[in-house]
């Protein structure tokens, strides 16, 4: 199920030959900027890393991004194959007073990984070594989720991550990282067991729990261009085969729909850890809201029926569908279309802690009905393996009584249409800031979030985050519109 399809209803960056921009090109460029590029192509490998500008064939392929609302082409584009190509593009980039930004998959919601300057593009590491016992599995940077779950289907593992293929391993995971596998064996950063690092001096560092341990702690949740520049991971393991698939569907007027979605916030509270789902809102045909709701169980289909008989009997009766498929049958329906998606979009975030009230639940469903466009509504169940984590052991906060996020979305086409989009979205985003925790997500990173930001994502983790920052990257050479602040 391609995500468009996900939110109607309910291999990542194809492999490039690594050749340099032409010489032509780049002395073009040079001219135009009065950088010197050709310098840099000749510190670089040539075999393994790639210089573009502008003019290079493979440059609007690169520059692709998945919101076409944000989209800027930088001057010079590295595609590093190394790290220790990532730290001579920082060093020639310090020497000629420039700004960067990283690059993985592309997917930031606001654009935090472009740069009209330079960016270092991290998709020229994109190995995948499982170790030989299989409890881990090393993965560079530039992955993409899909390529990680390919590369252990016939192994017969996973990581914990999203369910959107071309979405890059290192963006979302840095954030967090919920996916359909979460309440059962956690976030993605939950199984992160070591990192190799560029940090702002340009040297190569490993970080883990033992070797530079507060990177370690920042970077599982704070990171997304704050701290260092990550070029591999080492993740642990886990044991997914046969998985129980389900989706279950009502559509009601408002009134019933939002007794439905009270009903589901009830049903969470003792829902097993080997469930996880997305409940989806948006408006319907004849003044009707459909609640949808589809996810993962990693136990037996008959155990997942006990619970959502025990959903419909709070919620009442709805058309159910149940499934056990193979993990690589799951995650293929649930992943979110070809790399080549770029579309303009709007995302916004809330996270839940105390079960919504009546009148919150009634003002997200009227002002889903009330809106002009089509605003989709997707809350994501937290608990399980996610919670049992506590909220300072990693940069990841949002845990503990946490019982879900809500992740407020919108598509189109039309560049004009840009504005009142937009405006709508902030309308009822505005109308929900009386019910829910004034918490956000990372991942699903917002410029509306002013000088808020910061404790919206980190919470009370802010504080020895930005120690952290101060210590490794005293110069804030990692910085964008929405890092981690120095002070």
């Amino acid at each position: 199920m391609k995500r468009r399809d996900f939110l109607q209803i309910s291999g990542g960056l194809s492999a490039h030959v690594i050749v340099g921009g032409s010489l032509l090109s780049i002395h073009k460029a040079e001219a135009q900027t009065g950088l010197p590029i050709a310098a840099l192509q000749a510190l670089l490998d040539p075999k393994n890393d790639m210089v573009l500008v502008p003019a290079d064939k493979d440059f609007s392929e690169y520059n692709r991004s998945f919101n076409k609302r944000t989209q800027i082409g930088p001057r010079v584009r590295v595609v590093a194959g190394s790290a220790k190509a990532v730290s001579t593009t920082m060093l020639w980039a310090a020497n000629n007073g420039l700004r960067f930004a990283v690059r993985s998959g592309g997917h930031s919601f606001e654009g935090f990984s472009q740069s009209p300057d330079l960016v270092i593009d991290v998709r020229g590491m994109t190995g995948i070594k499982l170790a030989t016992d299989k409890k881990s599995v090393s993965i560079g940077s530039g992955s993409s989720l899909g390529s990680v779950y390919k590369a252990l289907w016939p192994s017969n593992l996973a990581i914990p991550a999203g369910s959107c293929f071309p979405v890059g391993v290192a963006g979302h995971s840095l954030g967090g990282g919920f996916g359909l596998l979460g309440r059962s064996f956690g976030l993605a950063c939950d199984s992160v067991l070591s990192m190799e690092v560029v940090d702002a001096s340009g040297q190569i560092r490993n970080v883990s729990g033992q070797e530079n341990p507060d990177l370690f702690w920042a970077l599982r949740g704070g990171g997304n261009g704050s701290f260092a520049v990550v070029t591999n991971f080492n993740f642990r393991t886990s044991p997914v085969s046969m998985v129980a698939r389900f989706k279950i569907t009502w559509s009601k007027p408002i009134a019933q729909a939002a007794k439905i979605v009270q009903a589901w916030q009830q049903w969470l509270a003792d829902l097993p850890p080997s469930i996880t789902a997305t409940l989806h809102l948006t408006k319907d045909q004849g003044g009707l809201i459909k609640v949808h709701m589809a996810g993962l169980s990693v136990q037996s289909e008959s155990k997942l029926k006990v619970e959502l008989k025990r959903l419909q009997r709070v919620a009442g009766p709805a058309q159910v569908s149940t499934t056990t498929q193979t993990f690589k049958a799951a995650a293929t329906i649930f992943n979110g279309g070809p790399a080549a998606d770029s579309l303009f979009m709007k995302g916004k975030s809330d996270y839940v802690i105390d079960p919504m009230t009546d009148q919150g639940i009634l003002t997200l469903l009227n002002g889903l009905q009330n809106a002009p466009g089509e605003i989709f509504v997707l809350c994501d169940t937290y608990g399980g393996a996610i919670n049992k984590i506590a909220s300072d052991a990693t940069a990841f906060v949002h845990r503990g009584n946490t019982r879900y996020s809500i992740q407020y979305y919108m598509e189109w086409t039309n560049p004009a249409a840009s504005d009142a989009n937009i405006a709508m979205m902030r309308t009822l985003y505005t109308s929900m800031r009386p019910h829910v925790s004034g918490g956000a997500y990372v991942n699903y990173c917002d410029l509306d979030l002013g000088d808020g930001y910061a404790r919206a994502y980190w919470g009370d983790n802010l504080p020895r985050l930005m120690k952290v920052k101060a210590a490794v990257d005293p110069k804030n050479i990692f910085r964008h519109a929405q890092s981690v602040p120095l002070s």
